[in-house]
């Protein structure tokens, strides 16, 4: 089951799609975005709109089994979001030339990959709450899982809360299932193991964002994947007042202007 908040008109033509996905047409780079696992593009909403705001076409659909009903994301892997992601960007520099791939959690690995295959189309990266590695409590049972071999059971994890927010206010305005689809997140898992030996080939620049207060995902991830990129031009910074939704938090607005001045200075580069 999704769980949804009503939109008027007006904001529902702003965004393009609802509040699922968001669509706006504007300069180059094309800003196509990932949202993370379980979610929709909700958890980048400010950040999006700010980016849209500023002029920036703006890309951010639902990923694979993501939007509908639960049942579907459990059936997806890995390969099938990097696959889905791939198309998306790929569909978006035939448009514009030139892309920044911007991942959140489960999309920060996708961003990832794609951008250690150095595709002559991208201008750039951002990442935010990467999901290199989960906490211990969650990514330790789902490592185990995945390296087991064998194909995880079909189980689902409730969600206490809508997302991993200090901000409780903003909870009504995130859109996700409210349950894990246990054999989906150990793709997820998965997917963060293999981009580990990645990390190394993204050339591109890099804006590595994360809260400090991340539940989800730790804020070393942020520290440790700034380290360990190709690129000669990556920055980091760590919010001291946010969660994992980072983009939705307590510091959304600085969230969103760091990133809309990164996409500048690419756009004018």
């Amino acid at each position: 089951m999704l769980a949804s908040r009503s939109r008027t008109l007006r904001e529902q033509q702003l965004l393009g799609e609802g509040e699922r996905e968001l669509f706006a047409l504007g300069r180059a780079p094309t800003v196509v975005a990932f949202h993370g696992f379980s979610g929709t593009a909700a958890e980048l909403r400010p950040l999006l709109r700010a980016l849209a705001d500023a002029g920036f076409a703006v890309d951010a659909a639902l990923l694979a089994g993501h939007g509908l009903r639960a049942e579907l994301l459990q059936e997806q892997t890995f390969d099938d979001w990097v696959r889905a992601a791939r198309a998306r960007a790929e569909s978006a520099a035939r448009r514009s030339g030139r892309v920044v791939l911007l991942g959140f959690s489960l999309g920060s690995l996708l961003a990832l990959e794609l951008a250690s295959e150095r595709p002559p189309w991208l201008a750039g990266l951002v990442v935010l709450g990467n999901a290199i590695a989960l906490r211990p409590i969650v990514g330790v049972p789902l490592r185990l899982l995945a390296l087991a071999g064998r194909r995880a059971p079909d189980l689902y994890l409730r969600k206490p809360v809508a997302g991993d927010l200090v901000d409780r206010a903003a909870l009504g305005d995130i859109v996700s299932f409210d349950r894990h689809p246990v054999r989906a997140a150990v793709e997820v898992a998965r997917g963060g193991s293999r981009v580990r030996a990645l990390v190394e080939r993204v050339a591109c620049p890099t804006l590595v964002l994360h809260g400090r207060r991340d539940r989800v995902c730790p804020w070393e991830n942020a520290v440790w994947l700034a380290r360990h990129l190709g690129s000669p031009d990556v920055s980091v910074r760590v919010f001291e007042r946010s969660a994992h939704l980072v983009a939705c938090d307590l510091e959304r607005d600085e969230v969103a202007r760091e990133t809309v001045a990164f996409v500048d200075r690419l756009a004018r580069a």
